[in-house]
């Protein structure tokens, strides 16, 4: 098969703190870009250079870019990659960052966000990926429908309009449908969760997105760090009695439904493998 991908070396020299992790750290973050270049403004291929010698200024790592397919390189995910995106039409790409601090996440936020506005535009299609994950992975697993409650309380789920066909807020779909049902709309592609377990250290959120999403920086920072310190909270359960008082309200709530409204809510939620 032949290989698409281009690989450009680091800037070395970069003067900007990229936040490489550290030997203290416990937790690793990712996140990834969905836009369209603007084709009215630029050409596709140009657009695509002249957003690589802008990510050289404020990176320290090396970046691969493919418009083709996907980047096969083994470190990849200690790279910067421009990418296409399977979900996106012709003109739209990806851009995803190296696993990083959280402050590394903040620092790429705003660079990538400011290239967005430059180079592209967002719209309904299109949306924000972050990625967190306890850096010890052996003896892990983090408590999704905890963390999921929690989430849903702080309003999290449903700051930003449902993406139809791209993010679905993960309580609705478990509130409104069938075991079936669930089942289906969780492993459709284009049909995805807003918030998913990956593996047993790993969640990725997909709430973030929308027209004109790129423009909210303060807002997507602000929800970034309230789920980190979320994911922390429910792992370390160092927030003990609220947790404790909203899964109660839950079991209450869930009490109070009618028998067989219990019972799909049940299956679905053990056969979604949230919970066994």
């Amino acid at each position: 098969m032949l290989d698409t991908t281009i690989r450009y070396s680091a800037n070395k020299e970069c003067k900007l703190n990229c936040h490489d992790l550290l030997s203290v750290d416990i937790y690793q973050y990712g996140c990834e870009f969905e836009f369209y270049i603007d084709t009215d403004r630029y050409i596709f291929k140009e657009a695509i250079d002249q957003i690589k010698n802008d990510i050289f200024e404020f990176s320290n790592v090396d970046i691969l870019v493919d418009i083709t397919a996907l980047p096969t390189d083994e470190d990849k995910n200690h790279c910067i990659q421009i990418k296409p995106d399977q979900s996106l039409k012709d003109n739209g790409i990806e851009i995803s960052i190296p696993i990083t601090s959280q402050n590394g996440v903040k620092h790429y936020i705003t660079h990538i966000l400011q290239l967005i506005e430059k180079y592209g535009y967002t719209n309904e299609d299109t949306g924000l990926h972050f990625h967190i994950s306890t850096i010890k992975s052996d003896g892990i697993n983090f408590n999704f429908y905890v963390y999921m409650l929690v989430c849903h309380d702080k309003k999290l789920l449903s700051s930003w309009l449902t993406r139809s066909g791209y993010s679905h807020n993960v309580m609705d779909i478990l509130s409104n449908n069938s075991k079936t049902k669930t089942k289906q709309i969780k492993n459709k592609k284009g049909k995805i969760w807003n918030i998913e377990k990956i593996s047993p250290n790993h969640i990725e959120i997909k709430s973030i997105g929308g027209v004109n999403y790129h423009k909210e920086t303060s807002k997507i920072i602000e929800e970034f760090e309230i789920y980190t310190s979320s994911f922390d909270s429910v792992l370390n359960d160092s927030n003990s009695e609220y947790i404790k008082n909203l899964i109660e309200e839950h079991k209450k709530l869930i009490a109070s439904l009618k028998p067989n409204v219990k019972e799909e809510f049940s299956k679905a939620v053990v056969e979604a493998g949230l919970i066994n």
